[in-house]
């Protein structure tokens, strides 16, 4: 009676746990899009111990190795779909340059582990890995060199206007999140790119952040000191990762930056559908 008992009770301590462990998982990010909003990839790999007599120490190791294994495959994958610029992937800029292939391999090798979950009564191992968006922003975007397309100028300077961040409203355009995003004119001037950003902002915080609510985008810029960003709405999208404005908005952007310097400090979020 005693020893059901006590099977009974290390059961619902096992069952207990595995609920709280599930309740507290991490996001995973299923694809890049989802990756640039959430600001890290993160994913999840399984694994298992080999079915033959070993300790437990070995089976819990050997899962967790396997666990791990799995997770890393799963975050290069993801890795290379993230946009460069235009069509053109991590995965085709690591292909074509030795330097990008080298830094997407220690990306891949410095994930972060987050989370671990060992099942002993399966010897079955779940670990989750994550690697911020800003981190593969300062790691790559030196190799990519800076767009040769003319910078904006207005044709009749406006007063400066005392906006300290930037909000892009991209819904509806088909724009995508990408590491080189640029803010273009409709005559395809640039008004931003990640090269006016100080490259220790975008080490720390990457060259843009993205969300799907202006209300978002409002605290993210908050958080990062910004308390009365300027909101324009996109007229379009080149090649999937240029935001397009209008004359008036350009003109805005333009004179807004003069004073309130957010291209520097990078502190533009776009907002997507």
């Amino acid at each position: 009676m005693r020893r059901l008992l006590l099977t009974a009770f290390f059961a619902l301590v096992f069952a207990a746990a595995a609920i709280a462990a599930a309740l507290e998982m991490p996001s995973e990010t299923p694809d890049a899009k989802d990756a640039f909003i959430k600001g890290a990839i993160t994913v999840k790999g399984e694994g298992y111990a080999p079915d033959k007599p070993m300790s437990e120490a070995q089976k819990r190791m050997l899962a967790m190795r396997a666990a791990k294994t799995t997770a890393l495959r799963e975050i290069a994958e993801v890795l290379g779909g993230v946009a460069v610029t235009g069509d053109t992937t991590v995965e085709n800029a690591a292909a074509s340059s030795d330097v990008v292939r080298t830094s997407v391999q220690g990306l891949v090798k410095g994930a972060q582990v987050i989370k671990e979950i060992y099942d002993p009564v399966n010897a079955t191992a779940v670990v989750y890995v994550s690697v911020p968006v800003s981190g593969i922003a300062g790691a790559l975007l030196p190799y990519f060199s800076s767009d040769e397309s003319p910078r904006f100028q207005p044709l009749v300077s406006q007063p400066g206007l005392s906006h300290d961040g930037l909000i892009v409203d991209a819904r509806g355009t088909g724009f995508r999140p990408a590491l080189i995003n640029r803010i273009i004119t409709q005559g395809g001037e640039v008004l931003y790119d990640p090269s006016k950003a100080a490259p220790e902002v975008v080490a720390e915080n990457g060259p843009a952040a993205y969300t799907d609510s202006i209300d978002k985008a409002f605290a993210m810029l908050l958080k990062r000191g910004s308390a009365n960003p300027l909101v324009v709405k996109a007229a379009g999208a080149t090649r999937a990762t240029d935001a397009e404005l209008g004359p008036e908005e350009a003109s805005a952007v333009f004179s807004s930056n003069q004073t309130g310097r957010f291209f520097v400090n990078a502190k533009v979020v776009f907002v997507l559908n």
